[in-house]
This record gives C-alpha cells, sequence and structure tokens, in this order.
C-alpha cells in the first residue's frame, strides 16, 4: 500500500496575530514549501475557523495543474475544549467538499455561530463541553477528530498528565493522538491502541514539516485518510 507524508496541524496567516511568519504569505507559497518539504497531506488547524481552506485548496489545484505536484490540503480547525477543570485541543478536519457547511453544523450544535469571536481573539476562545462529545460530533458529520500535541511541555498545557486523555485515547470518536515524543505512548493505559501521530503546529513557513508522520494510505484522499486511521485501531 502507498505511504504518504503527513502534517495534520497547522496555522495559516488567517489570524495574523497567532501566525509567527510573514502575515503576507500565500497559498501558494505554503503548497510550495509543503511539496518542498516532501509533504503529501497538509492539514489546517486555524483557531475556531475554516475560512483559510478554500484559498489553500485553489492553490493547491493550480499547482498541481501546473506542474504536475499534488497536494492534499484538509481543511480544520483547532478547538479549545474546556470540561471539569481540563483544557483539551481538538484538530477537527473536515473533507474538502463543504467542510465550511460541515464545520457549520459542528459549532451550531455546540451553541456557537460564525465567527466564534473577533479574530484576534480566536487562539483564546474556549468552549465549554466534553471533548468526547466534540469527538462524536465532528465524526457525525464525517470529519476526523484527533487530539493535538497532548505531550507538550512548555506553557500551562500538558495534556497528557490528565486522566481525561486516557478517556479520548479509548473514544471510537476520535482518530488518532497527536504525539511530539513517540515513547510517550507507553504512558497510556491501553498502551496507546490508535494511530499517534506527530505534527508540525506550525505558525510559519520555516516551521512547517519540522514534524511529520507517515501512514499508509490507499489513496491520496480525505476517505484514503480516514481509512488509515480505521486500520490503525486495534
Amino acid at each position: 500500500m502507498p505511504r504518504y507524508t503527513v502534517d495534520l496541524h497547522n496555522h495559516t496567516p488567517l489570524i495574523p496575530s497567532d501566525y509567527r511568519g510573514d502575515p503576507a504569505t500565500t497559498p501558494r507559497q505554503i503548497v510550495e514549501r509543503a511539496l518542498e518539504l516532501g509533504i503529501d497531506v497538509w492539514g489546517i488547524a486555524d483557531h475556531f475557523s475554516v475560512d483559510y481552506g478554500p484559498r489553500l485548496i485553489a492553490a493547491a489545484e493550480e499547482e498541481a495543474a501546473e506542474t504536475g505536484r499534488r497536494l492534499l490540503v484538509v481543511p480544520g480547525a483547532e478547538i479549545r475544549v474546556r470540561y471539569e477543570g481540563e483544557e483539551t485541543h481538538l484538530v477537527c478536519l473536515f473533507p474538502p467538499e463543504r467542510a465550511d457547511i460541515r464545520f457549520a453544523i459542528v459549532l451550531d450544535v455546540l451553541g456557537l455561530t460564525s465567527s466564534v469571536a473577533p479574530l484576534e481573539e480566536l487562539p483564546f476562545f474556549a468552549v465549554e463541553r466534553d471533548p468526547r462529545d466534540v469527538a462524536r460530533i465532528v465524526d457525525g458529520v464525517g470529519g476526523l477528530c484527533h487530539i493535538g500535541h497532548v505531550d507538550r511541555t512548555f506553557g500551562d498545557y500538558c495534556f497528557i498528565e490528565s486522566e481525561l486523555v486516557h478517556d479520548l485515547a479509548e473514544c471510537p470518536h476520535v482518530s488518532a493522538i497527536e504525539l511530539i515524543d513517540h515513547s510517550c505512548r507507553g504512558r497510556f493505559r491501553d498502551g496507546l491502541a490508535i494511530a499517534h501521530i506527530s505534527s508540525s503546529d506550525s505558525h510559519s513557513l520555516e516551521e512547517m514539516g519540522r514534524r511529520t508522520a507517515t501512514l499508509e494510505m490507499p489513496e491520496l484522499s480525505f476517505e484514503g485518510l480516514k481509512a488509515a486511521f480505521r486500520a490503525a485501531r486495534r
């Protein structure tokens, strides 16, 4: 089966205050940089917004038409969730077709509307909800939901120390756990029986590709990505 390099957690210039690179960076520059790094699947995870997706998808289509090089752009959003004193960062990805409609349904079920907050406040916005319920909602609209950088050691967020992370790892609606250090999988009570991936969590062109994962996928498509995650679950 073909193997593809995926990087499923990246931020764009959509929120200039959250982007550490040049805010004038273009979608085409992002696509070209991803391809230079050997990335096949690039996931967008701007906070609470999928608005940059159409721009990147169009740039990827232009690149493919002009050069034959194909990048699968997967639109999505990072959702900060608070529950019983815990904070979870969920990376929610959607099929490129009608991603905006699917995300709008997720927001509606969560009692939110787009935009949930002013653009510069989106990185700090959080919704009060059981993250397992959020994962169920995303799964229900045909999306994928994985838990972002659970072993991050800087700032206040170090989710791997939480009991809730084990419940999420065993939740049937969670597609993967994102790790910086894969040796941390031994800290999960089930030995981490779902896919464990690494992603850049990039906020600039320079940070892209600093962490990636390789997945066996039947085809280069969103459905191929879903199939790879299903196959990884024991």
